[in-house]
């Protein structure tokens, strides 16, 4: 049976796929990418985007959590999976026995993931990450080496990468210099000490267009894959892969004067032809959209009329006659891009597709 969802979230393959070459084109060709898929790959879908990815010039899967890197190998997804945030004592047999790199930053850590390889026969491959300047996670600089040198002694561990995180990847390059220039004195400490880790990655989206020298030997690519720039102009042809649509469910005349919505935020101003679409803050569409987001419907732009509801949104189709019952909206794609729906929110374009919530289904292209 055909459904006709009230809303849903087209996602196009291919355009992932040419971002990425692209990206690919950015970088030296000993470089690899490390495509950033946590968070459902921002809304787009774990598992799709990671099994083309990864057969289209992705060499890594980088995710935010255990249970993410579990989910890809439980998909048969064989390539290396970087965890990014820390992982748990508790979390380190899982974390060796789905093969999963784990980015740590204590002996601790170190410690139980040597314990659970060797129990398992195993080798447990980690990423020491060095804390230069975003002070959220990471040893400090001058503590790296004896770090490395102590986890180095574990049986069953490999020191398979040093990494790092820029702060203010898309700002001014003061910091991020300073950051990047922290990040190589702390490498070739631990390298001066006999530790020689095959990969060094800090690099980040923003730093492949705006800082490339941060390059190193792997990249970790996140928003540009998807086709949006945090950063303004770059110089690639990037092509949004996600286009979230809802549908008219319902249509009223109302006269000049009439309220709109909840706590009456929304007054028509003359007589107004008012659209009722099948999405809402339930299905993470931004409820700071109110009264000052817009849909486009039929190619042209429908502002919202009153508070975003949990399931429902409001918006004035008094200037597109022919809008009907049943017509497709589009909430975000390349007609309303997410920078400039971030821009009225205040918040990053990461957000705006990340948000979209599961209920909302996914449909795939261009495979």
């Amino acid at each position: 049976m055909t459904t006709y969802p009230r809303t849903w979230a087209e996602v196009d393959l291919a355009a992932i796929r040419h971002n990425l070459s692209e990206i690919r084109s950015a970088l030296a060709p000993e470089t690899m990418i490390g495509l950033v898929v946590k968070a459902d790959a921002y809304g787009h879908g774990l598992i799709p985007v990671s099994r083309m990815a990864l057969r289209s010039g992705a060499d890594w899967a980088c995710v935010a959590t255990v249970q993410e890197g579990v989910a890809l190998r439980e998909a048969e997804i064989d390539s290396p999976i970087l965890v990014l945030a820390p992982a748990l004592e508790l979390e380190a047999q899982q974390v060796v026995f789905y093969d999963l790199r784990s980015q740590i930053e204590s002996f601790d850590i170190a410690r139980a993931l040597s314990k659970a390889a060797t129990e398992q026969g195993r080798i447990a491959k980690v990423h020491i990450k060095i804390d230069t300047g975003m002070s959220r996670f990471g040893v400090q600089p001058s503590e790296a080496k004896e770090l490395a040198v102590r986890i180095a002694s574990l049986p069953n561990v490999e020191i398979e990468a040093l990494s790092s995180h820029f702060a203010f990847g898309g700002g001014p390059r003061d910091y991020t210099a300073w950051q990047f220039e922290r990040f190589r004195e702390a490498v070739c400490e631990i390298e001066a000490a006999g530790i020689k880790p095959r990969i060094r990655h800090i690099g980040n989206s923003a730093a492949v267009v705006r800082f490339p020298e941060s390059q190193m030997n792997m990249v970790r690519v996140g928003i540009l894959a998807y086709g949006i720039s945090h950063v303004g102009d770059t110089p690639l042809d990037l092509r949004p892969a996600l286009t979230w649509k809802a549908r008219i469910m319902a249509l009223r005349e109302l006269p000049a004067g009439r309220k709109i919505g909840y706590n009456c935020t929304y007054e028509t101003s003359r007589s107004s032809r008012i659209a009722t679409l099948g999405v809402g803050y339930g299905d993470g569409y931004h409820r700071a959209l109110s009264n000052q987001g817009s849909v486009v419907i039929r190619g042209k732009r429908a502002p919202i009329r009153g508070l975003v509801c949990m399931d429902q949104i409001m918006v004035d189709v008094t200037d597109i006659p022919d809008a009907t019952v049943s017509d497709e909206a589009i909430l975000l794609g390349s007609d309303i891009p997410a920078t400039e729906l971030a821009a009225l929110v205040g918040t990053t374009p990461h957000e705006m597709p990340t948000r979209i919530m599961s209920r909302v289904p996914r449909t795939y292209r261009g495979q």
